[in-house]
């Protein structure tokens, strides 16, 4: 153990968005990003949201990249009484998906597991709540910037989305510790830790 040393990795983070994508929202919408199978629980998010009458009916469900919705992707979402309209899939460049972290009420990172996991960092960098799975290394990235819950519990998962979404001072307030929690994942200081760790060993 006292041979380890731990350096997180840098963030590049991205440029404003200059021009507006081709997306727009009739409704206040939740944004997932990436591929959606296994591990990823994007079905927990669907079974999350179809179990609060309030969500509902308030929100859209907005899922980036990963490639349309699979039928039994389409079944789930019939099944739990959701409109087609309701959970939409977008695909695109960067400039599209910064557009999609501006305009979310939040992003919901629901998986079982991730190595390092970027999207919650993204979304800070793009002043966007982030509610996640406390699982594996998402506490770490996270740290208090974010609300976190257990991705197993579509209730515990509900109550994380609920209490951020129906309070501005919430939001305000995990803006802003977004903003900070960035610093901690720039290139200079990925390059001054590592660094300081080859220096140690000439000692």
């Amino acid at each position: 153990e006292s041979k380890l040393s731990v350096v997180h990795l840098g963030f590049e983070q991205f440029k404003p968005v200059a021009e507006k994508a081709a997306f727009e929202s009739p409704k206040p919408y939740l944004l997932y990003v990436g591929s959606r199978h296994g591990y990823k629980n994007f079905s927990g998010l669907l079974r999350a949201v179809a179990s609060s009458a309030r969500l509902k009916s308030d929100f859209d469900i907005v899922a980036f990249g990963g490639g349309g919705f699979s039928e039994g992707e389409l079944a789930q979402i019939q099944q739990l009484s959701l409109s087609f309209d309701q959970v939409r899939q977008v695909g695109g460049n960067d400039d599209v998906l910064g557009q999609l972290y501006e305009g979310a009420k939040a992003f919901v990172y629901p998986s079982l597991y991730e190595g390092f996991g970027l999207p919650p960092l993204e979304a800070m960098a793009h002043s966007c709540p982030v509610i996640s799975s406390g699982t594996s290394s998402m506490p770490e990235v996270i740290g208090n910037a974010g609300v976190l819950f257990d991705p197993e519990s579509s209730d515990e998962m509900a109550q994380a989305i609920e209490r951020v979404v129906y309070s501005d001072s919430e939001i305000t307030r995990l803006v802003k510790l977004g903003h900070e929690r960035l610093n901690h994942f720039s290139w200079q200081r990925c390059t001054e830790e590592t660094l300081s760790i080859y220096r140690s060993l000439q000692r």
